[in-house]
């Protein structure tokens, strides 16, 4: 089959993250692999992941680490994005977010 023909193949290559794929004649089985565009992506998938399993102090911690790696202003943005999902849940320590809040507003 010619992928410009096939609707999802050719979606796939208007898509700006578009990078391989791989697709088997001998099957109904088409595979799109994406690359990740830096590793900002993966600090988000890693704190969801301790969010998840409520590993709050750690998801802080983590943030913590990326001082040095990000810039200044994608650091607060990371600080603002985990204060907003940890004022969400119910089950946060409020001295811990207290806490937090306050060392990621040093960042303003």
């Amino acid at each position: 089959m010619d992928n410009d023909s096939n609707f999802i193949m050719h979606r796939n290559k208007s898509a700006e993250d578009f990078d391989v794929v791989i697709d088997d004649h001998g099957s109904q089985k088409t595979e799109a692999i994406y690359q990740q565009q830096g590793s900002d992506g993966k600090i988000y998938q890693d704190l969801n992941n301790l969010l998840e399993h409520h590993k709050y102090e750690n998801a802080v911690r983590y943030v913590y680490d990326q001082k040095f790696e990000l810039e200044r202003g994608s650091y607060y943005q990371l600080g603002e994005w985990l204060t907003k999902r940890l004022q969400a849940d119910k089950d946060i320590d409020p001295a811990l977010l207290n806490e937090f809040v306050t060392n990621m507003n040093k960042y303003k």
